[in-house]
């Protein structure tokens, strides 16, 4: 699973994630796979599943948004937090 450390440049440089977020990204896909592997009795939810893990990328892409544009990517809280030091 470990990709090869050049390989983790590479997307790392391609989608602006650091290394310690493209391991997280392998894992979530290495964890899909094991998954998908088990079982189809016992009420395995595959499509919640994917609907969860896609949900936990999309939590690692924002952080990489925010972190180039801090400013334009606000969450409602942080939104409400600066509207009260304007006042």
């Amino acid at each position: 699973m470990e990709l090869p450390r050049e390989h983790m440049h590479e997307i790392a440089r391609r989608y602006g994630l650091t290394e310690h977020e493209v391991v997280i990204l392998r894992h979530l896909d290495k964890a899909t796979e094991l998954y998908r592997g088990l079982p189809g009795h016992h009420d395995k939810d595959l499509d919640g599943w994917v609907s969860h893990k896609e949900a936990l990328a999309r939590l690692l892409m924002v952080r990489v948004v925010k972190r180039d544009h801090p400013e334009g990517w606000l969450t409602e809280a942080e939104g409400r937090y600066r509207s009260l030091e304007e006042e």
